[in-house]
């Protein structure tokens, strides 16, 4: 008996799954916890296994009362969307045709349906639940791999899986609870109960009364989960005309102005949350002298510089917390500013903002699914000094070290990075040269310069260096693997 296998003596207890189709189409990866919760009842309750429910929910019991799982995943992103046509379900409007004795064809009612496969290796498992056991009562072994052999899908329909009880693993990534990170619904107690009266809810939705549509489980609490390095809390925002009618695209230069409307927006919109000396520090960036500069909110508006719309043009945001924050003021924030509609110095009003697609392809290049090396500024970096000698020659050593401490104040050590290059003219497509970029007042004589930095080893978004960085001036987007490897050759 290891200490990783179910037993008296145990100190953790580890349910393992293998995707059998190679493919995951959940929004999120990893699975979340309770996703597999949800798996594992439905599995004992439905296709002819309900003569096990009895046997099964010890183990369901024991789950909810558990504190969250440590979870352990293999590495994978997300492939390009697609959309398929599925039937819709709008019976209503068919049966009113047949009442009024006109034909209908409940076959032609479709609706497109967006899918968005996460690939797994053939190899598994690919997904790990680990969970301290502590005090003297061990698991209900018996039980919960009888749960585990019961489960045939996680995620989708299509998602067929095979789960079991094994020591863990040390293969890919581990996601420990943390206090920001990838957001994940956990059980609780209470958790199954719920879930049978939601199951019962669905069966008898429709009366003579009408249709109830309250058929979701509400038992679910929320944990955030944190594999590597600190994942900096994020709001991310679309950005749509006044009256949310259209997108609001907005021209590369302009990054100074469109986080401008979000922090006045933000500040407003927090005054009745938090401390007024909270507001002008940490939300508005007033400090009387350079102590705690660093710890305060950034506002990032994002260029379109991937796929069709690979014009530079801002048609998305976010507002960034430093890396130790708890998140709390981007969650308030992300609530909040949903629906909002920024305004102008002269208050005119300029965009309204929404909330983004789980998957949106734009921010999926500002805040990748997995660690990158090689990352080039989207907006240029604004240096701290000088990088010209007397006669006015850029001298390539200031410049190095005046990027070294860009970096370093941006919370990326100089042992972290492997090589700087540097230019004038833009990198990706959309951008432009790095003097086009309007900048603040007080940052107006400093120099300015487009960076690509390969890092040892691979960082998560997002990357922002110089002293631009709150305003989204000197923000990084990772270049994926393959692309890196191919300019290389």
């Amino acid at each position: 008996m290891t200490s990783s296998s179910v037993g008296a003596d145990s100190h953790s207890f580890c349910i393992s799954v293998t995707f059998l189709t190679g493919r995951y189409h959940g929004e999120e990866w990893p699975p979340s916890p309770g996703r597999l919760y949800q798996a594992l009842v439905a599995a004992a309750m439905t296709c002819g296994n309900q003569d096990y429910a009895s046997t099964v929910e010890p183990a369901l019991r024991w789950l909810e009362n558990q504190a969250s799982p440590r979870i352990r995943a293999c590495v994978t992103s997300q492939e390009q969307p697609y959309r398929l046509a599925v039937p819709n379900n709008d019976m209503d409007v068919v049966a009113w045709e047949w009442q009024q004795g006109r034909h209908a064809d409940p076959g032609a009612l479709k609706t497109m349906k967006a899918v968005q496969a996460w690939p797994v290796p053939e190899r598994g498992p690919h997904v790990q639940y680990i969970w301290a056991v502590g005090g003297e009562v061990p698991p209900p072994a018996d039980a919960l791999r009888t749960a585990a052999h019961l489960l045939h899908t996680l995620g989708w329909g299509v998602d067929m899986a095979f789960a079991d009880v094994t020591p863990e693993q040390g293969e890919g990534l581990l996601y420990e609870p943390a206090a920001v990170g990838l957001r994940c619904l956990v059980p609780m107690p209470g958790t199954l109960d719920d879930l049978r009266a939601t199951y019962h809810r669905f069966t008898n939705r429709s009366a003579g009364k009408g249709v109830d549509t309250h058929t979701r489980p509400s038992m679910l609490r929320t944990q955030r989960y944190r594999a590597g390095e600190p994942v900096r809390p994020t709001a991310r925002f679309r950005l749509l005309t006044p009256d949310a009618t259209g997108v609001r695209a907005i021209p590369w230069s302009e990054c100074r102005t469109v986080a401008a409307w979000l922090r006045h927006e933000a500040a407003e919109q927090l005054r009745a949350e938090v401390e007024p000396e909270t507001i002008t520090g940490y939300v508005q960036g007033h400090f009387e002298n350079d102590q705690g500069k660093s710890e305060r909110l950034s506002y990032v508006p994002l260029p379109t510089i991937y796929g069709q719309y690979a014009d530079g043009l801002i048609r998305r945001a976010m507002i960034v917390e430093p890396a130790n924050a708890t998140g709390e003021v981007t969650e308030i924030l992300s609530q909040k500013l949903t629906g909002a509609v920024l305004t102008g110095r002269d208050g005119r009003q300029e965009c309204c903002l929404a909330q983004p697609a789980r998957a949106d392809w734009t921010f999926r290049q500002y805040l990748p699914d997995r660690p990158r090396r090689v990352w080039r500024s989207v907006t240029p970096v604004v240096l701290h000094g000088y990088n010209a000698g007397p006669r006015g020659v850029i001298s390539t050593s200031k410049t190095e070290r005046l990027l070294l401490r860009a970096f370093e104040m941006a919370g990326y050590r100089e042992e972290q990075i492997e090589s700087l290059a540097f230019q004038g003219g833009p990198f990706w497509s959309g951008a432009g040269h790095a003097r086009e970029m309007r900048v603040p007042a007080h940052l107006d004589g400093y120099p300015r310069l487009h960076v690509q930095v390969r890092f040892a080893e691979g960082v998560r978004g997002p990357v922002l260096a110089g002293i631009g960085r709150h305003y989204g001036i000197g923000l990084f987007a990772g270049l994926r693997e393959g692309a890196a490897a191919a300019e290389e050759q």
